[in-house]
């Protein structure tokens, strides 16, 4: 299943101000429920198959989606993860995206976007994992 970020906190099937219900009617079964964390007070849906992660706020509503390598994020026809990270930065660069490092990768913070890519010193580096807020600013 292809997900397309179309602006901020809507990849179109998946959108902010969805519960945790709407989104799983819209994505199907085959989710598992775990928590991510010890401090997790409400539980992620994972779906394996589409390399998915949705996290939820204690009201139920989604509020984010992390993409593993294996899924299909695009936007304007890029694949955004599993991808070479120059190629991923140089297309955000000339979408007009300011790019914001950090010790595992970088973010736009206008999109709402967290790039997972731990290598990111290596020539070769991939985007392990993105990270979507669903919400808008």
């Amino acid at each position: 299943m292809i997900f397309n970020l179309l602006a901020r906190g809507d990849l179109g099937l998946l959108h902010a101000g969805m519960s945790r219900d709407e989104t799983r009617k819209a994505l199907g079964g085959g989710f598992e429920e775990f928590f991510k964390s010890e401090d997790s007070s409400v539980p992620t849906d994972a779906y394996d198959d589409l390399g998915m992660h949705l996290y939820f706020d204690e009201s139920f509503m989604v509020s984010g989606v992390e993409f593993l390598k294996w899924s299909q994020l695009v936007w304007n026809s890029q694949k955004l993860v599993g991808e070479d990270t120059l190629l991923v930065q140089r297309f955000l660069i000339a979408q007009g995206e300011k790019l914001a490092f950090n010790n595992s990768g970088f973010n736009i913070i206008d999109m709402g976007l967290r790039f997972y890519v731990p290598d990111l010193e290596e020539d070769d580096a991939i985007v392990e994992a993105v990270y979507v807020e669903l919400f808008r600013a």
